[in-house]
């Protein structure tokens, strides 16, 4: 996908960073909880959209559900000549005037309260456009554009970006584009089973993780390379059942009535080991849920 020109020809290729978030069962609140009775993790991703009818997955970090998704945006971020896609979640000025300074290029959501200083006004040209500036954010000299413009169903939205080539209607085609993460990340906890999960340690849920975004990215090119007459997923499961036999025997036995699965088969729990919480290749801040109990406890004290 090295030459791929993306979906509009002057903008390129763009690549999409976002985060969703994974319930966990209730015996991860020893590590992973975010409230005294509720745990789960992140996975912060990157996928690039080559093409209409091409988008995969790219780099990934893990984490637990307490990190912010602008504290794990570096991890996953490059100068790699493409335009990165963010949400509001993204928009913080210390950040933005790092990738400026890296020479990244992005296209970020930010709130209606974010502070600029106003260099430059255009006559808005698209009928959806409210505003368009070049404005500065303070923390750099350089300056990057501002776009407000109002959906179909009146929700405004407020889009900064360093392109400044780029006219206001790719610019809202650009940042439109960043529906296919969220289609991504449903299509993974559909179809990948992510909750589902094999390991009660840290170090083996990450590695699921990993695992399921190679198999999605693994399905991908061998789709983009042969083609089958069959939908993404239903590739996916018979390419599992066939992952050490040739590819010719794969691709004859599509058709192959699946057996119905017997379900996961329960596993006796061994003695307590030592927790690994695997911060080598994952972003861990373990939070247990006496830590939430506490706190409630002492908001009640001190009320009372």
């Amino acid at each position: 996908q090295r030459n791929a020109k993306g979906l509009i020809e002057n903008v390129g290729p763009i690549r999409i960073i976002d985060g969703t978030y994974i319930k966990l069962p209730n015996y991860a609140l020893n590590w992973t909880a975010i409230s005294k009775d509720s745990s789960g993790i992140k996975l912060h991703v990157r996928v690039v959209v080559a093409s209409a009818d091409s988008v995969f997955p790219e780099k990934m970090i893990p984490s637990t559900g307490n990190i912010a998704d602008s504290d794990a945006v570096n991890h996953i971020i490059d100068a790699d000549g493409a335009l990165y896609v963010m949400d509001r979640g993204y928009a913080h000025k210390t950040k933005m005037g790092g990738w400026m300074e890296r020479k990244i290029q992005f296209l970020v959501r930010v709130r209606k309260t974010f502070t600029k200083e106003t260099l430059k006004t255009f006559t808005p040209t698209h009928p959806r456009v409210t505003k368009n500036e070049l404005v500065s954010i303070i923390t750099r000299k350089e300056p990057v554009r501002y776009i407000e413009f109002i959906d179909e169903e009146g929700t405004p939205f407020h889009l900064i970006t360093n392109r400044l080539d780029l006219s206001e209607e790719e610019i809202l085609e650009t940042y439109k584009n960043r529906w296919y993460i969220e289609l991504f990340f449903k299509w993974l906890k559909q179809h990948v089973k992510v909750r589902h999960l094999f390991s009660l340690s840290p170090t083996g849920i990450w590695n699921q993780m990993f695992i399921s975004l190679i198999t999605v990215a693994l399905t991908e090119i061998m789709r983009l390379i042969h083609q089958p007459n069959k939908p993404v997923w239903t590739f996916l499961r018979t390419m599992q059942q066939y992952l050490f036999d040739p590819m010719k025997k794969l691709l004859k036995d599509f058709n192959r009535r699946l057996r119905k699965s017997k379900g996961r088969q329960k596993v006796p729990l061994g003695k307590p080991k030592k927790i690994r919480y695997g911060e080598d290749f994952a972003i861990v801040s373990p939070i247990n849920q006496e830590h939430f109990i506490d706190k409630a406890k002492k908001r009640k004290s001190q009320k009372q």
